[in-house]
């Protein structure tokens, strides 16, 4: 049997310990020397106290470190399966909580630290802990939230839940998955408000876990137009390389503050006013920037590197999770958002042994743009197929649908089918999809071949039904826009120099309003969370026009600018 090197190199990595050997000859002056590195795997092991009532494996504490994963149902000690190379940091997590009466809490004491040139063992406590919610029960819950919209929840600055309101169930019951240890403080506020509404806690959202909480009410009320919009405004420039934000209320501040970005930005994604992402096309890397007061860092917090050409992003409505899309590897990177707003990867896929940061979408077509809907269970990506039958599931298209399921406690994905008879694929109804936005209701992809807006509802499990097609856009379509108040939806066509709107509100059919509005160069179109104010950023003229949103003709109004940005945006996004 031939042995590839590559197969003999990843042999050698399961070697233990494994010591790595680099020499280096130089020579000169009739002499000559040698230059020795070295570097060992050692042992990773996690020691367990305090655990007890844990009757099977499916309720024990899950502890992970990169791809592998331990299982305690009593106090002990394991290793993990894969050694750590010295020098290189190890991050252990608890991925599951044990599933006990009463609860347990389960800390680790250091969970990030560097390996050092020895086998290691970290300890891991588990106390009686209390859960956290509000139940209808209790007095508590969800109250008001509109069937099928959600709102992002958060416990003491993390454990984001994403609560999504049921036809006809008022309250919602929620309970965060992460207890709270006896005695120690809870503190549940309102992480991201539903589409349309604003929602606040009750009195009793803050306290100490004395026992079981029930009783935490959220009380969510339609927005009016009183409600203040979006307070900040942020655009990705790829002609210099930088991310600037604005402060806004509908006419935005100048000069805007300017963050360096790597080369290339691409897309830009802000999520809860804490933390903003930038994807790079150009390096090959994701920006992390902390966000204070609506202005982003100077410089990024931290640079992830991507796969090939990252063209698109989307943050999960919890918080918890980023996925990129990288359009010349076929992929979908994963990773979840640390406390400080860097990016971790985390298994893609969570089927193989080994940690896979990314997943294919297959070599016959181009992923160019990702959506999340709003409950965070689904992820759609829009693709450029080839046009062969490879493609898209066997179907002969320019471009496809494909739909992933959302893990929602380790961010995995995966592929689902949406048409029976094509695999996991559909094809969209026209020609290369150029953007794609989805709703509590509805999927819409623009379509720049054919210059048209589709739109699909969701059928069971992930899955999609074509509902409306055809509907004629500008020349070019290049982004889309959700109105989360009003039935309407907006198309940026560049090559028309104009944004298109749709009447939405049909039942899924999309009705043209007979109005245009003109800009120059359009490649970015946001509607703000109060759905007041329209942004667009125009890439051939460097600079963003704001528009204010009107419920009769001419339905947008050229409310202020333009606005001067860096050279070509290419992305804007607004934030409270």
């Amino acid at each position: 049997m031939r042995i590839s090197p590559k197969q003999f190199l990843q042999g050698l990595l399961y070697l233990t310990p494994i010591t790595l050997l680099a020499l280096a000859s130089c020579g000169g002056g009739g002499g000559s020397g040698s230059n020795t590195t070295l570097a060992s795997y050692y042992t990773l092991s996690v020691s367990v106290a305090g655990i007890s009532g844990v009757s099977t494996a499916a309720s024990g504490v899950v502890l992970r470190n990169g791809g592998d994963n331990l299982t305690f149902t009593a106090p002990g000690t394991q290793p993990f399966q894969h050694q750590v190379l010295s020098g290189s940091t190890y991050n252990i997590s608890v991925l599951a909580q044990p599933s006990t009466t009463p609860a347990q809490v389960c800390t680790v004491a250091g969970p990030v630290s560097t390996m050092p040139a020895a086998n290691t063992t970290v300890g891991v406590s588990c106390v009686t802990g209390y859960t956290i919610g509000g139940t209808s029960a209790s007095g508590g819950g969800v109250s008001g939230l509109a069937a099928g919209t959600s709102v992002v929840l958060q416990n003491n600055g993390g454990d984001n839940l994403v609560v999504t309101a049921a036809s006809g169930v008022n309250p919602t019951d929620f309970t965060f998955s992460t207890p709270v240890a006896a005695t120690k403080s809870y503190n549940v506020s309102v992480l991201t408000q539903p589409a349309g509404q604003t929602c606040l806690t009750n009195s009793t959202a803050i306290g100490n876990a004395n026992g079981n909480v029930a009783d935490i009410l959220i009380s969510c009320t339609a927005i009016t137009a009183a409600t203040p919009p979006d307070q900040h405004v942020y655009v990705a420039n790829s002609g210099d390389n930088t991310a600037w934000s604005y402060s806004a209320s509908g006419v935005l501040t100048t000069p805007p503050a300017s963050s360096q970005t790597g080369l290339t930005p691409s897309a830009i994604a802000v999520f809860g006013g804490k933390y903003a992402f930038v994807t790079n096309r150009g390096s090959n890397t994701v920006s992390a920037y902390s966000v204070t007061s609506g202005a982003l860092s100077a410089a990024p917090i931290a640079n992830t590197v991507t796969e090939n050409t990252p063209v698109a992003i989307a943050v999960h409505p919890s918080g918890k999770f980023v996925y990129v899309v990288n359009q010349l590897s076929n992929s979908i990177s994963a990773y979840s958002i640390t406390p400080t707003g860097a990016l971790a990867a985390i298994d893609a896929d969570a089927k193989t042994l080994d940690m896979q940061p990314s997943i294919s979408t297959g070599t016959a077509y181009i992923p160019v743009a990702i959506a999340i809907n709003p409950a965070g269970t689904y992820a759609y990506v829009a693709s450029l197929g080839d046009g062969s039958t490879s493609s898209c599931g066997g179907l002969t298209t320019t471009g496809c649908i494909t739909a992933y399921q959302i893990d929602q406690s380790t961010g995995a994905l995966t592929s689902v089918p949406i048409s029976g008879a094509n695999g996991n694929y559909i094809a969209t109804a026209d020609n290369v999809p150029s953007a794609i936005a989805v709703d509590g209701t509805y999927v819409y992809v623009t379509n720049r071949a054919k210059m048209t807006l589709s739109v699909y509802a969701f059928g069971g499990n992930g899955s999609l039904v074509v509902q409306s097609s055809n509907s004629a856009t500008g020349t070019d379509p290049y982004s889309i826009a959700i109105n989360p108040v009003r039935p309407y939806v907006y198309v940026a066509n560049t090559g028309s120099n104009s944004v298109s709107i749709f009447n939405s509100g049909g039942g899924g059919s999309i009705t043209p309003v007979p109005t245009g509005t003109g800009t120059t160069g359009p490649a970015s179109i946001s509607v703000d969370s109060t759905g007041q104010y329209v942004y667009v950023a125009n890439s051939g003229t460097s600079n963003i026009s704001a528009f204010k949103i009107t419920t009769a003709s001419p339905y947008l109004t050229l409310f202020g600018g333009p606005y001067a940005t860096g050279s070509k945006p290419v992305s804007v996004t607004t934030g409270p």
